[in-house]
């Protein structure tokens, strides 16, 4: 098999160890968390067992929604999304749902552990709804925008916020502003680091864990109104680091070898190659 086909490390260095300076981001406090995040009264509900609550959906299209089903409305962009009980269900449309931001801030811890600093994310989860009757049928509710003629639309669109707050170790550091310029890309970019804080890394997997829940509410005493309740299972990872200057043993540059092109009938070559059965049944140990 060539070359360019093996996953490879780097090349055998016959060089001697010597020791060389690097710009690094070195990792100073992380942690990871695993959250379900399902949308509740709490004043109302006792919370289920290691749910977080969440708001019910809101409405994310650039423009109003209004209708028979609709109540309270219409309903502006950023409101809760609520209907009347001729809703029988709710899904989220295929393909829809995905962590469409995640907004970081970092400051100095408030209870001034020295190293320590307060990380608050923001997660914004975005995905469209269908609201449907007791068939199965799609109804359609009006879109209308400033400016443009009122529209019928089916898929709705909507989003979930959460916001997390931790602490974790972002190392001892001054205060002082630092002032960067990275010529690496062009237009070169400068950035302003007031109070000399951590930067945040912060990863993400999330998907919904069912198909939404109609929530009964109360809005106004003897007032009824039904959401949209998606239920979200969130994964994450969240690190605190710094841009450092770190001394690595090296052996020198690593050798890099020619590309060794296909040549001859490209189907012989092929059928040369091992059947990947493991990409089709990985293994059941690890």
């Amino acid at each position: 098999m060539q070359e360019n086909f093996e996953v490879k490390g780097m090349a055998p260095c016959p060089s001697p160890i010597s020791d060389e300076c690097i710009i690094a981001h070195r990792v100073y406090g992380k942690c990871r968390q695993q959250d379900c995040l399902r949308p509740f009264d709490s004043t109302v509900l006792t919370p289920p067992p290691g749910a977080i609550e969440i708001t019910s959906s809101r409405l994310g299209e650039a423009g109003s929604i209004s209708g028979g089903v609709i109540v309270g409305g219409p309903i502006a962009p950023g409101e809760i999304i609520t209907f009347n009980s001729s809703v029988a269900s709710v899904r989220v449309v295929p393909g829809s749902f995905r962590v469409s931001d995640i907004r970081v801030t970092v400051n100095p811890s408030a209870f001034g552990q020295e190293g320590f600093y307060d990380v608050t994310i923001v997660y914004t989860f975005t995905y469209a709804i269908n609201l449907l009757d007791a068939s199965g049928l799609v109804i359609p509710v009006t879109l209308t925008v400033t400016g443009e003629p009122a529209t019928v639309i089916t898929s709705i669109c909507a989003f979930t916020t959460y916001t997390k707050t931790l602490c974790l170790f972002g190392g001892e550091a001054s205060e002082q502003t630092i002032t960067t310029t990275n010529t690496l890309y062009s237009p070169q970019s400068t950035y302003v680091n007031v109070g000399n804080l951590p930067y945040a890394l912060v990863q993400a997997i999330a998907n919904p864990l069912q198909q939404p829940i109609i929530g009964i509410y109360e809005s106004i005493p003897g007032t009824v109104e039904y959401h949209a309740d998606v239920v979200i299972g969130l994964f994450t990872i969240i690190k605190l680091y710094r841009i450092v200057n770190m001394t690595v043993s090296s052996s020198g540059d690593c050798d890099i070898p020619e590309c060794e092109p296909i040549t001859g009938d490209p189907c012989e070559f092929f059928n040369s190659l091992p059947f990947p059965f493991e990409d089709f049944d990985p293994p059941t140990t690890l």
